[in-house]
């Protein structure tokens, strides 16, 4: 095993499912296709009123991991098991875009290692971990199995109970042959499980006898089987005691009480009044989410598209893309650089992009960005041209950053970072888009900016929605122009509810060093201007820009980088040298930055280079042009690591160059940098793209 493997080796819990994943053998790739309208979602093939599927259905949905579920009847599940690449004893199968996962025991390490920390289960400490392997030992290899054996042995006789579960959640073609191949499907569970007659006073034992072992446990007073949180323990305990609790809050499918045998309800009942059994029921009713509908799209996914539409956008988008554009800024920097084409003009050299975003009384911002953010967030800096108003709130928002703040960006994005590839090493693959980073972009607007959000989920629909619209939604479709008022109505008052509990706090005592409470601190100590609304307007703003701009600018740096074998080497060997590697980034990004151009208006009318620009004039100031410009770039065309990083305009210009560049000088090398420390990296699957932002991209490494 390597090292890198090795450090998963100590979350290994015996005996799952009989089984124990082996060292060094990589889990089975997952499933990277398209579905009708977006990226697939997560696939979770179960037998829905099994117990062990429940554990794993919950722990998806306490995580807010979107997935659809696909039921079969026992015995008849095999065919779709085997062809997601599991063994007829896999229970459940969770396929992701990274790894098809087939035992309970990978699913819910899966699972829990992509958490963020404060909500993971599995406890760190080596006690609590020992702790837990013994009673995952004891519910999984004991209860789980006397349980699922009690309640078949009790019911198989009664063929019209037992099909009133299994025929829920399942294919049409499963109802049908489950009632008229009963008998043979009754008979092959009793052999398998085994769920004879015979077994129905053991199973009964045994599940007393753990019953009452946790009983003891319990009797000191502590909330929980590990102390006073709830842990993988206690969710465990929960869903594999359901066979014989029957709690209402159940995920899955199940018989009612009323259906059972007089002897089975007695037994119901009497393990319900245990102190087990109550904590079981309690973590139902007190922590059970109730499954989310199913979506028809990934839910991350702001611009669903069917496969038509989307394959023929990624085609014109090829057609269109950075080596088309390249050609065609050359022939215009050579003949036309500045071009007018009736209310449009194009600027592509260096120097008149330059003139052209630095002349911002000429060319202004307002009438591009404006309209767009008025209508969703209010007035925020990036829709301001020259004035007081853009002074006075830029300028209070720079205030909040204090000197050294790199230390401490550098330090939450290193975190963020370490976690998800840790999480990754045992499967070795990773989306990069998905499972890096997006969760570290999010992740760190909730640590630095200070704005948790509801959840992850909704936190990067909103970001990635809100985004597409005020900078990106160049045809104004109506369609994204719902999506993002939707996202705004939900953003706006949580922003504001934020703003007045991190005030109160704040008045109580409590110290805060994350950009929100910061900035709210310097209001109530007069040092700006800004209420309420004013604080939600800016801190919007940051936060709409701080999330998909990082993940698509990493996202496109590294698959240029995988593109470019020397240049790979070359960044390899600077992954411990943020500076080098930074440059290396930058310059290579030029390649196929995030944004070709940056807009402006012309509203009296203006001259650049000896052109004329007409009044009203829309101007595209070609940055991706710019960057190629050979009196400007020597040697445009060879990646570099010795240019100077301020003439890079990838965010922009001027007075509006990008508020967050500051920041994504620190966070970029650091999320490449974490890829590229991992062995033989390399593309899995190219990138799948959800509108203009890519929206997965897994690449594969050695362990």
């Amino acid at each position: 095993m390597t090292k890198q493997s090795s450090v998963y080796a100590s979350y290994s819990i015996n005996n799952y499912n009989n089984s124990k994943q082996e060292e060094g053998i990589m889990i089975k790739p997952g499933s990277t296709r398209r579905g009708a309208k977006s990226k697939q979602l997560n696939r979770l093939l179960t037998i829905p009123v099994s117990h062990i599927s429940e554990l794993v259905r919950w722990m998806l949905d306490y995580g807010g991991v979107p997935y659809r579920e696909e039921g079969s009847v026992p015995m008849l599940h095999l065919p779709a098991f085997l062809l997601a690449g599991a063994d007829a004893k896999a229970m459940p199968v969770l396929i992701t875009s990274e790894a098809t996962l087939c035992t309970m025991h990978e699913s819910l390490q899966y699972i829990d290692a992509r958490l963020p920390a404060e909500l993971r289960l599995y406890p760190r400490d080596e006690k609590g971990k020992a702790e837990t392997e013994r009673l995952l030992a004891l519910l999984v290899d004991k209860l789980g199995l006397a349980t699922r054996n009690y309640g078949y042995a009790m019911l198989l006789p009664h063929k019209e109970t037992v099909l009133s579960f299994w025929q829920q959640r399942v294919p049409a073609w499963q109802k049908w042959l489950a009632e008229r191949a009963y008998p043979l499907l009754a008979q092959a569970m009793e052999k398998s499980l085994p769920a004879d007659p015979g077994q129905i006073e053991p199973c009964k034992q045994q599940i007393e006898a753990i019953f009452s072992e946790l009983d003891t446990l319990l009797a000191d007073g502590r909330t929980y089987l590990l102390g006073n949180q709830p842990s993988i323990a206690d969710y465990c305990l929960a869903a594999l005691s359901a066979p014989v609790l029957l709690p209402a809050q159940f995920g899955g499918v199940q018989p009612s009480k009323a259906e059972l045998p007089a002897a089975y309800q007695a037994f119901v009942e009497q393990l319900a009044a245990t102190p087990t059994g109550a904590l079981a029921l309690k973590m139902y009713r007190e922590h059970r989410p109730a499954p989310a509908p199913i979506p028809d799209h990934h839910p991350t996914s702001t611009t669903p598209q069917n496969i038509v539409s989307y394959y023929l956008a990624r085609g014109v988008a090829m057609l269109t893309g950075a080596t088309v554009q390249r050609w065609l800024f050359g022939l215009l920097r050579k003949h036309k650089p500045v071009l007018v084409l009736g209310k449009r003009a194009l600027v592509t050299r260096d120097s008149d992009v330059r003139e052209t975003l630095a002349r911002d009384t000429e060319f202004t911002i307002a009438e591009i960005n404006a309209p767009n953010m008025q209508r969703l967030n209010g007035p925020f800096f990036l829709g301001m041209d020259r004035s007081e108003a853009y002074s006075n709130e830029q300028g209070a928002l720079r205030r909040v950053i204090k000197p050294g703040e790199d230390q401490l960006i550098r330090r939450i994005v290193r975190q963020h970072c370490e976690d998800m590839i840790q999480a990754a090493l045992p499967v070795g693959r990773i989306d990069m888009v998905s499972q890096l980073t997006r969760p570290v972009a999010r992740r760190f607007i909730r640590d630095y900016l200070g704005v948790p959000g509801p959840d992850e989920v909704t936190m990067m629909r909103w970001m990635r929605s809100l985004f597409h619209d005020l900078f990106l939604n160049l045809s104004n479709q109506r369609s994204i122009h719902i999506t993002a008022e939707q996202s705004f109505q939900e953003m706006g008052p949580y922003l504001l509810n934020l703003i007045a509990e991190r005030r109160q706090r704040i008045k109580q005592g409590e110290q805060f060093e994350d950009f929100l409470s910061r900035l709210i601190k310097m209001g109530m100590d007069g040092e700006h201007d800004l209420d309420d609304d004013g604080i939600r307007r800016n801190i919007s703003g940051l936060i709409v820009g701080a999330l998909d701009t990082t993940s698509m600018a990493t996202t496109l740096i590294v698959e240029q980088l995988l593109s470019k074998p020397d240049v790979l080497q070359q960044a390899k060997q600077a992954a411990d040298d943020e500076d080098k590697l930074l440059h290396l980034c930058f310059d290579v990004f030029r390649f196929n930055t995030m944004a070709a151009a940056m807009r402006r208006h012309c509203k009296n009318g203006a001259e650049i280079a000896g052109v004329k620009i007409p009044p009203g004039t829309e101007v595209f100031a070609f940055t991706a042009s710019a960057m190629f410009d050979e009196s400007a770039w020597p040697e445009p065309f060879t990646v570099r690591d010795d240019r100077a990083l301020d003439r890079y305009m990838h965010f922009g210009d001027g007075m509006h160059r990008c508020f967050g560049e500051y920041i994504n000088r620190i966070q970029i090398p650091t999320l490449v940098a974490s890829l590229l420390r991992l062995n033989n990296l390399k593309i899995s699957r190219g990138i799948l793209y959800d509108g203009p932002f890519p929206d997965q991209f897994v690449l594969s490494f050695d362990r």
